[in-house]
């Protein structure tokens, strides 16, 4: 009759638990303990019951990109990882926050791998005020959630193990033209860019080869759900005018962006943190104290708004 009740009781643990994501769950897990950090740093029980929950949400899959490691080593890393996460999301000054995702037991040169090989350069060069409009521009404005284009922003993609955001990057910052113009909202495909577009695929692009490709396809992609992964670009906006930019993302639409997000095998403490900091970004206003405006371009998120 013992073992029976225990039984129910993990099939009920079970069942309460696998709609949380892991950050859900750690912190529902932690929540009456007071030096959290501490007690992940002490009780190996705790990490490998987290880790296994980690590995239900988020199991292995093989790829030619991931390192053959033992699973205590991958433990070392979630452990590590989770720490960090605890520590940073308890620092009462940061403007952001951390989770526990899909690359949290990743090595440092893994993580490295999706990064693409970018040649964006930087423009220091402002705006004229005659390109500014003169429509007042709300303080916050999110394509998420607006009714002016309906699906203009899709779900978040994910580009597993191939080191191509410039792919989807693109991508996401047609999508609203692309709803607008052809009435048809869904996400595009950015396997057909990386497929099509004759650059490097898994191991690098840019917007510029993305661009031409677009032009040599008559300005046609296809959608996702007709190209799955295994426009009105007539203007080019590129400049550190943060309040240009948000005048461009209000009036029309999100605007893709190069990102330095730092790196996890190089000798520089400040792009390693940021590199921590990215791989594990939640939610809230990222901003790393020290990092330079520009060092190394390597990603291509989306800005909604």
């Amino acid at each position: 009759m013992k073992s029976l009740t225990t039984a129910l009781i993990v099939c009920l643990f079970g069942y309460v638990y696998s709609a949380l994501s892991v950050q859900q769950f750690v912190d529902k897990m932690l929540s009456n303990t007071q030096n959290k950090e501490q007690l992940v740093e002490s009780n190996p029980e705790l990490v490998n019951h987290v880790y296994r929950y980690f590995q239900e949400v988020y199991p292995r899959q093989d790829s030619g990109r991931m390192i053959d490691f033992k699973a205590s080593q991958r433990v070392e890393i979630f452990k590590s990882n989770l720490k960090y996460v605890i520590r940073h999301n308890e620092d009462p000054s940061s403007t952001f926050k951390l989770k526990i995702n899909k690359f949290s037991d990743w090595t440092d040169e893994e993580r490295d791998r999706l990064r693409s090989k970018m040649h964006a350069q930087p423009n220091s060069k402002k705006q004229s005020t005659e390109l500014r409009s003169r429509a007042v521009i709300p303080p916050e404005y999110d394509w998420t959630n607006q009714t002016r284009v309906p699906g203009a922003v899709t779900p978040v993609k994910n580009q597993h193990h191939c080191g191509s955001c410039y792919a989807f990057g693109f991508v996401g910052g047609l999508e609203k033209t692309y709803a607008e113009i052809y009435k048809e909202s869904g996400p595009l495909s950015p396997q057909q860019i990386i497929d099509c577009s004759g650059q490097g695929g898994c191991d690098g692009g840019s917007f510029v080869g993305s661009f031409y490709y677009l032009q040599r396809n008559h300005y046609k992609l296809n959608l996702e759900k007709d190209y799955p992964q295994p426009a009105n670009a007539a203007q080019k906006q590129k400049s550190e005018d943060e309040e240009f930019m948000k005048k461009i993302v209000y009036e029309q639409g999100p605007v893709v962006v190069s990102f330095d997000c730092g790196e996890r095998t190089g000798n520089d403490t400040i792009l390693r943190e940021v590199s921590q900091k990215f791989d594990h970004y939640a939610s809230g206003i990222f901003d790393v104290p020290g990092c330079p405006a520009y060092r190394n371009l390597n990603h291509n998120p989306v800005v909604v708004g």
